[in-house]
């Protein structure tokens, strides 16, 4: 009982700060997506005094607020949507991919990493966040839009290519 106690006065603080900070990030016009950011902070253990205390259910929170944000992503996505807008995804996101990747291989190289931490610093910095990239293109009203379909096509593949590589860089950076 008494876990179930401090699982929902955690949630409680968290909700109650995340709804805080979402509206004062509304009137100020700036993205909600920094408002979860700094409720974040204000929640989580890294904090002089923290609001939750416990960090097991700061991070359960965390993941259950992923994976939400994750299923709103899903809600959006069509694969008519993608296939419409693959001539400029695929490429697009390969190409920004292989970009990114390389550069940061080369930089992280260049400190003195080994080449499996800087390939994996290299394809850390090649994906982007779809959830705010997502919900940044909600929050401006530009989701449908040409514009939108084809940032959210190019994330998902990017998402699809995080999936490929986390099954094959265990593989890779042990060879």
């Amino acid at each position: 009982m008494h876990d179930a106690h401090e699982f929902l006065k955690s949630l409680t603080i968290v909700l109650g700060v995340a709804a805080v900070t979402t509206v004062v990030f509304q009137r100020l016009r700036q993205p909600v997506v920094l408002g979860y950011i700094i409720a974040g902070l204000i929640v989580g253990p890294h904090v002089p005094i923290p609001l939750v205390a416990d960090p097991v259910v700061v991070q359960t929170l965390s993941e259950l607020g992923v994976i939400l944000l994750m299923f709103g992503i899903g809600l959006h996505f069509s694969l008519r949507d993608l296939w419409r807008v693959r001539d400029i995804a695929i490429p697009g996101a390969l190409i920004q991919m292989g970009i990114a990747t390389a550069g940061g291989y080369w930089m992280a190289l260049g400190w003195g990493w080994s080449p499996g931490a800087a390939l994996v610093l290299g394809l850390s910095i090649s994906v982007a966040s779809t959830v705010v990239l997502l919900r940044g293109l909600m929050d401006l009203g530009v989701l449908e839009t040409q514009h939108g379909q084809v940032a959210v096509g190019w994330l998902v593949l990017e998402d699809l290519a995080t999936v490929a590589i986390l099954v094959l860089l265990p593989a890779v950076v042990s060879a």
